[in-house]
């Protein structure tokens, strides 16, 4: 029970890595709700939630849009009466060659995956400063990091990139109240990798050094550990949770 009587709200909470969070911090005492943009997602992961027999609220928006965004979080701090834990892991990618990258793909990967983190936790945080505590944790990926950004996505790999930076900067802009880390996960078995071809996902596994993809309990397991007492003392930081994808980079 780690996260005993705290609130927890978990974007792109309907699949993969969101919904396992949510599911885990459930479990772990916690008072979840989830936003995400996919009614069906939403559907799903309330007959998920009812198998598991934990009561996680459910809201719909888009966390590129401001106003839906802030109606949210007012609406989840009234839900809910305090507002502890934010995870910013909505996310979309759209693998295209660079010469047929178009400005359009450009900006809504960008206003989806660092606009979103930004304004989420813009409007998050003064929840968390009024009550003198609060937990930012922002999911990145393997992507973001140096060297390891590819050619298809590098719209995505810049946005993973930027959560890193903005990730560092919200951390002392918010100081001293509010913890703000970053997750970066490796390759994840979750619907987003699941349509790629097999011969990707075999050199994905091969590329990291425990010769498998992360499930999203493992990346939830760590995103935990942030949101946790235990890691009261940590804000700036980033944990890679790629089983050694990025080792081979060095």
């Amino acid at each position: 029970m780690r996260l005993k009587d705290k609130t927890a709200l978990i974007t792109g909470g309907g699949k993969g890595i969101g919904a396992a969070t949510a599911l885990l911090f459930a479990r772990e005492g916690a008072r979840v709700g989830i936003l995400d943009i996919n009614e069906e997602h939403l559907k799903g992961f309330a007959s998920q939630a009812l198998k598991a027999e934990v009561d996680i609220k459910t809201y719909k928006g888009d966390v590129s849009e401001k106003g839906q965004i802030q109606s949210i979080m007012e609406q989840f701090a009234k839900d809910f009466g305090r507002f502890d834990i934010l995870v910013n892991n909505a996310g979309i990618v759209m693998p295209r060659p660079f010469l047929e990258k178009t400005v359009e793909e450009w900006e809504r990967t960008l206003r989806v995956n660092l606009i979103g983190v930004f304004l989420c936790a813009q409007l998050a945080a003064p929840y968390m400063l009024d009550q003198k505590s609060g937990k930012i944790i922002n999911i990145s990926s393997i992507r973001g990091i140096e060297h390891c950004g590819r050619e298809a996505i590098m719209d995505y790999s810049a946005a993973k990139i930027g959560v890193i930076s903005l990730t560092k900067n919200l951390a002392k802009a918010l100081a001293p109240h509010i913890n703000v880390n970053c997750v970066a996960p490796g390759h994840t078995r979750t619907e987003m990798t699941a349509s790629l071809p097999e011969e990707v996902k075999r050199n994905m596994i091969e590329g990291a050094f425990l010769k498998r993809m992360a499930e999203p309990a493992d990346i939830a397991k760590a995103i935990l550990f942030l949101a946790s007492e235990d890691a009261n003392f940590i804000t700036g930081q980033v944990i890679l949770v790629d089983g050694g994808f990025s080792l081979k980079m060095t």
